[in-house]
């Protein structure tokens, strides 16, 4: 896992964003998140708005998108990706970058959460995967191309043999979910923190054993805006504290402590 940055801010940082009305001025804050994590995500802030004095812009999208408009120059100063693998290219996008700027500064990379993978048949199905396949019926999943739950699902998929009449394609988790939702997908891949935010039944959704599909390890990054500025860093300690990462299992995701 990213841990090596996170210990260091979790020290060097740990009164940080409680100190920082008395010795700095309330800043402003964008953080672009994927979409499993933007309902958690709505929780934490109001907390750690009322503990800074900072403000907190969110904009939610898959990851495969808020990377792209990083890489185009969208001015956020968090990244939290439902991946490791954009944060880590961007990372040495930014060292490149940084070492021509701040030789002694290094990107911020850290990993905030654990996801899980689930599907979820509004319908109790007689036996998860089986029953949908034996009757046909369209199921939904995230663009593997853009969303890494997308791909844990197609990779789910693979490892089971598991084909449908028909594969609706959310461009994000949260369409994914929603057309499951609507009616116009009988079943479906999704995070286990949506079902578990809708209070839905658990004999409805089957959580995917992780051996069917590549970890879900959601990794951060400070960006090149977010490196300098304090709210950013006093997010991230935020983030990755004790409390609020008791928190962030509550919502559906594996503990990122022990």
């Amino acid at each position: 896992m990213i841990r090596g940055l996170a210990s260091v801010i979790r020290f060097a940082l740990t009164f940080l964003c409680l100190l920082l009305p008395v010795l700095g001025h309330a800043d402003s804050l964008r953080i672009a998140v994927a979409s499993n994590f933007a309902y958690t995500l709505q929780t934490l802030l109001p907390a750690f708005e009322k503990a800074t004095g900072h403000s907190v812009e969110v904009s939610s999208a898959s990851s495969g998108k808020l990377y792209a408009q990083i890489l185009h120059g969208a001015p956020f100063d968090v990244f939290l990706s439902a991946d490791t693998n954009k944060p880590q290219r961007l990372a040495q996008k930014l060292s490149k970058q940084l070492s021509k700027q701040l030789p002694e500064t290094e990107p911020a990379l850290f990993t905030y959460a654990i996801g899980r993978l689930v599907f979820w048949c509004p319908v109790k199905c007689e036996y998860p995967l089986s029953g949908i396949t034996a009757n046909n019926q369209t199921i939904a999943i995230a663009n593997p191309r853009l969303a890494p739950y997308g791909l844990a699902a197609q990779q789910t998929m693979d490892a089971f043999g598991f084909t449908a009449a028909k594969v609706v394609t959310g461009e994000n988790i949260g369409q994914a979910y929603r057309f499951i939702e609507s009616g116009n997908a009988a079943a479906g891949f999704v995070a286990q923190s949506q079902v578990i935010t809708a209070k839905t039944s658990s004999d409805q959704y089957w959580l995917i054993p992780d051996e069917h599909h590549q970890p879900l390890e959601q990794a951060g990054i400070l960006t090149a805006q977010g490196l300098n500025k304090p709210a950013a860093q006093a997010f991230v300690t935020y983030l990755l504290s004790t409390a609020v990462q008791a928190r962030i299992a509550e919502h559906g995701y594996d503990p990122l402590y022990d």
